[in-house]
């Protein structure tokens, strides 16, 4: 009976000891690293030789959520909160006027500024003397993205994923992104990133953010070109909506900018990696895409989260 007894303490305390040493390994601080984690560290490095342009400049500028820069005759077009800034790339106050609150994005050409609301928009000269503005686009409209095409006035609707062509207020044309071909899905807009610019050519170019590309269109929305690279490395574009801004340089290559892992490149016409105009570093981890416009071969950049225009030079 002794050795039955003897027995049955031992296998207690084996039982006891086996509880105790699986909870110890199971505590999370004793959890070995996951080996799937998704870590995007090593996509941040940037090789120095890849590098373009250095930054010579920073103008804090107050900003709420949204706002928007564009560029012409040599100067800088701020619209945020409630004005209208006009200023030079050394960050001197040329001009101010008053709009609407809440501006989400501006256009300028030589002589006109076009500035989106959630909804709608307006079109007035330098000196802030409105032209005209359009009504309400519709209920679901979410306007991210202006700029002039000629006589025209383009205007990027992310919420009803359209482009619309505008004469003054009167839309004469809608661009879904489609063109009939089969393998086109129309634009794929997951987040409220959607950008459209014109180049000195006079071509009108639109992202499609959800497909990481840049695409041409005409007047009539026939697809004429597009491009488009869906990678991790510097050379692509990753993410849910990249790139989410972009413009051009006067020779028609391409200025884009990304969120989510913000970094500003530049890119041929062809869409073949150039130079790399801010690393990763040079902005707040997992935050906006800075939006971007250019005066020459300098980058001009918007920074939403530093709240700042922040200029680069060509090294």
């Amino acid at each position: 009976m002794k050795q039955l007894k003897y027995f049955l303490i031992f296998l207690a305390l084996l039982i006891v000891v086996i509880i105790v040493a699986n909870y110890i390994n199971s505590k999370p601080r004793k959890a070995k690293d996951n080996p799937y984690e998704y870590n995007v560290d090593e996509y941040k490095k940037v090789d120095p030789e890849l590098i373009s342009h250095a930054e010579v400049r920073q103008m804090k500028i107050n900003i709420g959520e949204y706002g928007g820069i564009a560029t012409s005759n040599n100067l800088i077009f701020l619209a945020a909160d409630s004005s209208v800034k006009i200023l030079t790339v050394q960050g001197q106050l040329q001009s101010e006027f008053s709009i609407e609150e809440n501006p989400r994005c501006i256009g300028v050409n030589q002589e006109q500024i076009v500035i989106g609301y959630k909804d709608h928009f307006a079109v007035c000269t330098y000196s802030g003397n409105e032209l005209f503005r359009s009504g309400k686009i519709t209920d679901s409209t979410l306007i991210t993205s202006v700029a002039f095409w000629e006589e025209n006035i383009v205007v990027a609707d992310a919420g009803k994923r359209c482009v619309y062509i505008y004469t003054q207020n009167e839309k004469v044309a809608e661009i879904e992104g489609v063109s009939g071909s089969n393998n086109l899905l129309g634009f794929i807009v997951p987040s409220p990133y959607f950008e459209v610019a014109v180049n000195a050519e006079n071509e009108l170019w639109c992202t499609n953010p959800g497909m990481h590309a840049l695409q041409q269109y005409n007047l009539r929305g026939d697809l004429l070109e597009t491009w488009d690279k869906v990678s991790n490395d510097i050379d692509g574009f990753t993410g849910c909506c990249n790139p989410a801004q972009f413009c051009f340089l006067p020779d028609g290559r391409f200025v884009t900018s990304e969120k989510g892992m913000p970094r500003i490149k530049i890119y041929t016409p062809k869409g073949k990696l150039e130079s790399v105009v801010a690393a990763p570093s040079k902005f707040e981890s997992n935050q906006h895409a800075a939006e971007v416009a250019t005066i020459g071969e300098t980058v001009v950049a918007l920074d939403y989260d530093r709240k700042m225009i922040r200029i680069f030079e060509p090294i």
